[in-house]
């Protein structure tokens, strides 16, 4: 099968709809995991601490989200993965990320492409900012006799993991509570009560990082003559601040699942061409 697997620093998704949070331990929990073997390690997925590794190629717990995507995706015995990094990491890790995974013999085959530029229009030009787990990425992506062109490339070592994280100490700091990042996402979207009484909060982390954003962008780019589309797992969170500062902000369809679908489209370019030939 082929399949385009999205590791990422908060969740890991796949291009058949597949999700999981990236965590691995090696005890299971309470409840039954699913155990994830490569060689005589057993680990077990969505237990412990997501990976702060920053560079993702050499993340020690890549391999076991990898396979357990797979085994969660398909019953195929052979498939051919197209994963990525990010840019910023893209050229330097390509080809240790490939060895490192076929060396572990859980693909077949293996490509690696560039997060987040994928994920849009192949015509599309102006700035792509692609809000990960743990990092965010931006660039200026342009059209050059035919051919696409990435241009000032950079990335900021800040994500939706840390937003989360910063959130939930504003509100254990406001409230004396003990709420952890988990439970951010939750609080957002219901409301936060105290013992059945609802409680007021503001979203100010994550506008000031939003506006910290715009402020770097518009010293490397054009913000009022450029368009900006918003990728990654951490886009929808940003979404509607960015649209307020940024008016023609646009988010990529499907956020969550945008690298991994794209990731099989370009397997399925690969790999059935060469079926072919």
């Amino acid at each position: 099968m082929i399949l385009g697997i999205d590791v990422g620093n908060y969740y890991t998704k796949t291009s058949v709809g597949v999700n999981f949070i990236s965590k691995v331990s090696n005890s299971s929990g309470i409840l039954t995991n699913d155990p994830v073997i490569i060689g005589e390690k057993t680990m077990y997925l969505e237990e412990g601490e997501c990976d702060t590794e920053y560079r993702k190629a050499y993340k020690e717990s890549y391999l076991y989200l990898l396979l357990g995507a797979i085994l969660k995706s398909t019953t195929d015995k052979e498939n051919k993965l197209v994963v990525g990094l990010p840019l910023s990491q893209y050229k330097v890790d390509k080809g240790y990320l490939i060895n490192r995974i076929l060396q572990s013999n859980i693909a077949k085959d293996v490509d690696v492409q560039p997060e987040g530029v994928v994920s849009v229009n192949i015509d599309y030009t102006g700035i792509v900012v692609d809000i990960g787990g743990g990092t965010t990425d931006i660039c200026l992506l342009e059209n050059e006799g035919g051919r696409r062109k990435v241009k000032q490339p950079y990335s900021i070592p800040k994500g939706i993991l840390n937003l989360e994280s910063e959130f939930i100490n504003y509100i254990n700091g406001e409230y004396g509570l003990d709420l952890l990042p988990t439970d951010a996402d939750r609080i957002i979207k219901n409301g936060l009560y105290i013992y059945g009484e609802k409680k007021q909060f503001n979203m100010n982390v994550y506008k000031e990082f939003v506006e910290s954003l715009v402020r770097r962008i518009q010293v490397d780019y054009s913000l009022k003559t450029n368009n900006i589309t918003l990728v990654g797992g951490g886009a929808y969170r940003l979404y509607m601040a960015f649209k307020k500062r940024v008016p023609q902000t646009e988010i990529v369809k499907n956020s969550f699942y945008a690298n991994a679908n794209s990731y099989a489209a370009i397997g399925r370019r690969i790999w059935t061409r060469w079926k072919f030939q």
